[in-house]
């Protein structure tokens, strides 16, 4: 008979996202919350901590038991050798480039990418001497060409960006980064494990907000990375001497929320679906944007590497931002809020949020056009949903 973990590597991502990583105490179902700082140490810690190796059980920033038993899940979903997991989203992007970029290196990457993101390449790794080169990563001829141009650390995208919704080739992505010695790196949070797996298709590191869908309750913020043991292994030292943690009953909420994350990514989807085929009717809708529909310039590709397309809508309203602000502020249902992926559908407009720091004509130019709205599917019914936004559309 082969052990549970041996047995859970086997099992569907449901089983797996409700049995994986929990570390139950004496009889209990699910793992304690350590709320603690420090740890007794013994032989073995010592020794670990005099090593200098990774996870010593001597303190919380190094290692604690509820973080470990969520990073075990999350590693199980993305069929990855290890997961460390960190206070915010932005913690896990940070730390986890800044483990492989120093002064004087290249990062290939795209402007397509959820803005916090970028305001941190802009703002502090071109003043760190981090050469940030900018492609359209749709357009593979220019990432080899870019790659090839000088030498190149990271290779660094969405695997469905933020908040364009294009899905990014990621097996293509992956061959060219390794033709060159880039390391590929890629933050999967809209596509989740749920939908896609970015190690098999030859990435090594994955990050994920899990503030967004992996936690789904929106009451937490926090962050991940996946890959090999040996890739974790070099983002814990810098993750050490960062401090960006995760708290344990961080950790606690998160495990909780992810043994719902089968079952809450799927009815959001399919509520997605049943949205955007509405909504692509609609006479004051100019545009849909869901990799879902074959009018999507990328639905092809988003079946190939996607199991699903996602639970977020991106539309743009005719008559513009004023229209598309209307639009908001008449549902009744979706609330008008930042971030995404909870129980509660959300709204808003980019340029209004994750974008306002950009020119219009850079909003413009990136496709996110007048009137564009992203919308975050909840666990409502979608006959609710797709009546109140009748009721909002018919006011403009």
């Amino acid at each position: 008979m082969s052990s549970k973990k041996e047995y859970l590597k086997k099992a569907g991502k449901g089983t797996r996202s409700v049995h994986s990583g929990t570390s139950p105490s004496e009889n209990s179902l699910n793992t304690p919350v350590y709320q603690s700082s420090t740890f007794f140490l013994d032989d073995e810690s010592y020794e670990m901590w005099r090593k200098g190796l990774p996870r010593a059980p001597v303190y919380s920033r190094y290692n604690n038991p509820s973080t470990r038993a969520v990073e075990k899940k999350i590693a199980q979903l993305e069929e990855a050798e290890d997961a460390l997991v960190f206070s915010t989203g932005m913690a896990a992007i940070c730390t986890t480039l800044l483990t492989f970029l120093s002064q004087g290196d290249r990062i290939v990457t795209t402007r397509n990418l959820y803005g916090g993101t970028v305001l941190a390449l802009d703002q502090d790794f071109v003043r760190f001497g981090i050469d940030v080169t900018y492609v359209n990563v749709k357009d593979l001829a220019a990432v080899e060409e870019a790659l090839k141009e000088k030498e190149t650390k990271v290779l660094y995208c969405e695997t469905l960006t933020n908040p364009l919704l294009e899905v990014s080739d990621l097996p293509s992505l992956a061959r060219l980064a390794k033709k060159y010695g880039a390391i590929p790196i890629v933050d999967s949070t809209f596509a989740t494990p749920m939908s896609c797996q970015p190690l098999n298709l030859g990435f090594e590191a994955v990050i994920h907000s899990v503030t967004k869908l992996l936690n789904g309750h929106s009451d937490i913020l926090g962050g991940t990375v996946a890959g090999s043991k040996e890739i974790i292994d070099q983002i814990w030292y810098k993750s050490r001497n960062f401090g960006g943690s995760m708290d344990p009953h961080q950790a606690s909420l998160l495990e909780r929320g992810m043994k719902t994350l089968h079952v809450r990514y799927e009815k959001s989807t399919e509520t997605a679906g049943k949205l955007v085929t509405w909504l692509e009717s609609h006479p004051k809708i100019e545009k849909v944007i869901y990799p879902g529909l074959k009018s999507h310039d990328d639905y092809e590709l988003c079946k190939k590497i996607m199991d699903t397309p996602s639970t977020m809508v991106c539309f743009e309203v005719k008559g513009g931002d004023e229209a598309g602000r209307k639009l908001m502020d008449n549902l009744n249902i979706a609330a008008q809020a930042v971030s995404l992926g909870g129980v509660e559908s959300l709204i808003s407009m980019p340029c209004l949020t994750t974008h306002v720091s950009w020119k219009a004509e850079d909003r413009l130019a990136a496709g996110i056009g007048p009137g564009f709205i992203r919308f975050s599917t909840g666990l409502e019914d979608s006959e609710d949903l797709i009546a109140d936004f009748k009721q909002a559309l018919n006011s403009l």
